[in-house]
Order: structure tokens, then sequence, then C-alpha cells
């Protein structure tokens, strides 16, 4: 790192609105708001120090770990763009200069060139050779990947103002290597090897790539599609399970964007969620113990409040099996979870975390737990492939009332299952409309939020909480923007 990139972490954060401040815990930094950001408000948008879109075979990707990679241990090629993490058609193009990098198409080849690929084309040592590659089991070729763009990315001399500073950031990340199992340094050094150069450095690379990792999902999906590795998101912005901010990669600009997910006051710590929030508290906790080596005493593992209330509410234990099949009627509590949301969208506020309580304090574990958040989303899935539209539609309504519990509102999965909700529903009445239409009766609503609401709701989460950088690219919808659109068409909602 150059002498006069030290100060440059805290110009960036200083540029966003951010200002970097000594705290506890493994890091030492953390990252309050130098002024007010209001919520689905971009803080900070910088081009990552290294991503890539997952090949199918690659741990957590399309097919799915190891079962997805060829027995011979061949490596498999290329299935995503390089600039969206979007699936390749079959004739796509390539980059003409290092033939390596593939698109969906001209607009994404453009886009990346501009954004990183004119600085990074076919140099040595920023990828890993598919024979290289070929030796390590299909569950490590995602890390070996990270280290070896990471750490190229890390040592080049010069370049744009971002990554300079991604580069200062990289550069003082702590890579926890005294913290690392035993187990987990000798296979670091195995990937060492194959990365070839100074194995040191090479095993340090792999320390600081895998606990400073972020995924890069589908928009407004939860499939993994590629990696992430932002250095300036990492050291600036600490964990909690009740997190102020969410981070995304832009698959538009290519950019590493973090959102506020809420009204956030000058003065107060923006955070990242490290942890799932639909997990039990003790299996965050494990999770961050052997990911990023703290012990987690946020808000809501901790603190007093609602939403701490709520999460020891989820976090009983399921009172015995129970019968095999339960109504698939929506409970008053899930319906009331979903009223709150499509009321705070509503009317542009915050959810009403004590209201929330009071709708499911009363419940049992059988009700609320994520015992029946997991037996809930199996229904749904169920139900969905039989086509059973009214238990589609109750189970979708169950599902989106446990994210409500758990994820702040403006969560991208938050605003797709509240489309599916509304979809749902509205196939629900749909098909009991026309099954009564002989003995002329009326479909009965079904209880909770009408479809029109859930879905006018839908649309403006998929707004807040989409890519950013979308609009200015001339980027194409989403899907979950088409079927939204589609949706309320069909309902005469404009």
């Amino acid at each position: 790192m150059d002498a006069c990139d030290e100060g440059l972490v805290e110009a960036v954060a200083g540029e966003a609105g951010l200002r970097v401040v000594a705290a506890g815990g493994a890091k030492g930094t953390a990252a309050v708001a130098a002024r007010g950001f209001r919520r689905g408000e971009v803080i900070l948008a910088i081009h990552p120090l290294h991503a890539f879109a997952l090949r199918r075979g690659e741990g957590g990707g399309e097919g799915g770990g190891e079962a997805a990679a060829a027995e011979d241990g061949r490596v498999a090629r290329e299935t995503r763009c390089a600039q969206c993490f979007g699936a390749l058609p079959r004739r796509h193009p390539r980059c003409g200069r290092c033939r390596a990098a593939q698109y969906c198409g001209a607009a994404c080849v453009a886009r990346h060139w501009a954004a990183r690929h004119h600085f990074e084309c076919g140099e040595a040592g920023g990828a890993v050779g598919d024979s290289a590659a070929a030796r390590v089991k299909p569950a490590f070729r995602a890390a070996l990947r990270m280290a070896a763009g990471a750490r190229a990315a890390a040592a080049r001399a010069g370049g744009p103002r971002w990554l300079r500073a991604q580069r200062a950031a990289w550069a003082r990340l702590v890579a926890h290597r005294a913290q690392h199992p035993a187990h987990v340094l000798r296979q670091y050094g195995e990937l060492a090897r194959v990365l070839g150069g100074d194995q040191d450095a090479a095993v340090d690379a792999l320390c600081r790539a895998g606990c400073n990792n972020f995924a890069a999902l589908e928009v407004h999906g939860a499939r993994t599609v590629g990696h992430v590795c932002s250095p300036l998101a990492s050291l600036l912005l600490n964990h909690s399970c009740a997190p102020n901010a969410a981070a995304a990669y832009s698959p538009a600009s290519g950019r590493h964007v973090v959102r506020a997910l809420e009204d956030i006051a000058a003065g107060a710590e923006v955070t990242l969620a490290y942890a799932d929030a639909l997990h039990p508290r003790a299996a965050r906790r494990a999770h961050l113990r052997a990911v990023y080596f703290f012990d987690c005493a946020c808000a809501r593992c901790a603190g007093p409040g609602p939403r701490a209330a709520i999460d020891a509410l989820l976090d009983r234990a399921w009172p015995g099996d129970g019968p095999a099949e339960e109504p698939l009627v929506p409970e008053p509590w899930a319906a009331a979870a979903a009223a709150l949301l499509v009321a705070a969208v509503r009317d542009a506020r915050p959810l009403d975390d004590a209201a929330l309580l009071r709708a499911v304090a009363a419940c049992g574990p059988r009700s609320v737990s994520f015992a029946a958040y997991r037996r809930w989303l199996q229904r749904q899935d169920a139900c969905l492939a039989r086509a059973a539209h009214a238990p589609a539609a109750a189970a979708a309504l169950h599902v989106l009332a446990f994210y409500v519990l758990a994820y702040p509102p403006l969560h991208p999965l938050v605003a797709r299952q509240c489309l599916d909700a509304a979809t749902l529903a509205w196939n629900a009445l749909q098909a009991a409309a026309a099954a009564a239409a002989a003995a002329a009766a009326a479909a009965p609503p079904l209880p909770g939020p009408r479809p029109a609401d859930l879905a006018v709701c839908a649309r403006a989460l998929l707004r807040l909480s989409g890519d950013p950088d979308a609009p200015a690219a001339g980027a194409a919808p989403s899907p979950a923007e088409r079927q939204a659109a589609l949706l309320l068409r069909e309902l005469g909602i404009q």
C-alpha cells in the first residue's frame, strides 16, 4: 500500500457520510453515521476488490456443492455472466482480449469493461487456471478463486481511487490466523501450494478472504450466484442480528452497495448482518464464533426491547411432533404481522415492533418458533408442487409473517415473499370463484391483507430494495419486478 493511501479509508468513508471510530471487538473499528440516512438510501457504493460468479459445482453455486462436479475432478465451465452473474444463454459473447470472461449480452460486456475489466483483463495471477483448480476439491474452489483474485488486486500498483481505497482496507483487515482451527489451516496450506508464490502470504490471503466474503444473491432471490470481496465494507461495518443496513452486489454497475434498511440517525452505528436472521440464536452465535471469531452481544441477542423478546419466542423448542397435517388456514398472528408490514410500507414509517410483539406474545411454540417456520416453508413448497392454491396462499402468508418477525422490512427476501403471498392469494381467490361459479356463490376471502394491498406493498418494497444502479444503467426490470407489474395489471392497479 502506498503511503499516500493510508488515510484513504477514512476519506472515502467521510464522503459517504460515515465516520470511522475506535470500537471494541476483533476489528477495533466501527462506522457511525456522520449525518442522517433515510430508509432505502444508498450509504456506500464502491466496486469490490474482487468478485466472480460461481460455477456449477462450487459450494453454494448453481447445482449445489460437490455433487454437481464431475467425478474425474474436471472444472465446470462458466455458467454465469462475469458482470451481472445471470445465467449465460447458449450463444454468448466473450471478452475479445482475454477470451476468459463471458457475458450474457453486449451491455454487460461494456459495463464490465468500464467498471474494472479494462485493467484486470488477462492479468497474471488474477485467476486460477482450471488445471490448478482441478487439483482442489470442488467445495474449496470458490475460496481458491477468491484468495487468488483478492491477492492479485491487493498487490496491484496504482489504479483508480476506489481500488486504492479497497486495497488500503484490505491491508488493515485482521486475518484471525491465530483463531483458525488447525484443520482449517492445514486445508489452507494445501490451497496455498496450488496458488504458488509466498506460501505464508497465500495462507494469510485465504484467512482474510474467508472471513471477509460477501455472498452475491439473485436480485430479490435467495440463491447465491457469486462471491464479492469488499474490504472497505468489511472493515467499516460491524455485525448485528438486527442490522440497520444491508450490502448487495449490483448486477447493473458491478458495485458493492450498502443501503439503509431503516432511518439511521446521525451518530448511530451502521451495521450489517453476518448471520441469517432466520436461524436460532445458538446457531447464529456458533456461526459467528466459527467464521468471524467473536461472540455476538447485539440488541436482538442480548438487549431489551420487542425484537429481543420476539427472538426469544422464535428460539423456543418445538413441543413434540403433533399431528402429521394441520389445517392450512392463516392464523390470526400471521394475518396481523402481514397487516403491520402493509401499514408500515404504506405510511412510510418504521414497523411497530411493540404491536408485532403483542400479536405473537400469546402464541405457543407450535405457532411461533424457528421450527414452525421451517414447517411452513416445507408446506409452502409442497402445496406449490401440487398446485393447491388456497393452502399455498395460507402457507405463503405464514412464511411472510416469519420474515416480518426476523428481517427488517426492506430486506429483499421480505419483498420477494410479499409478492409471492400476493400472487398466491390472488390465484386462490380466482380458483375459488371459478369453482363456486356454478353455485353462484362468492369466493370467501382469505384471512389477512387483501391481495391488492399485498401487491402494492410488494411493489414498494421491490423498488426500495432493488438494484439502485439498474435505472441509470438501463438494465431491464428483475423477474420479481416484472411479476409484480403483471399482477398489478391483473388487479387493475396502476
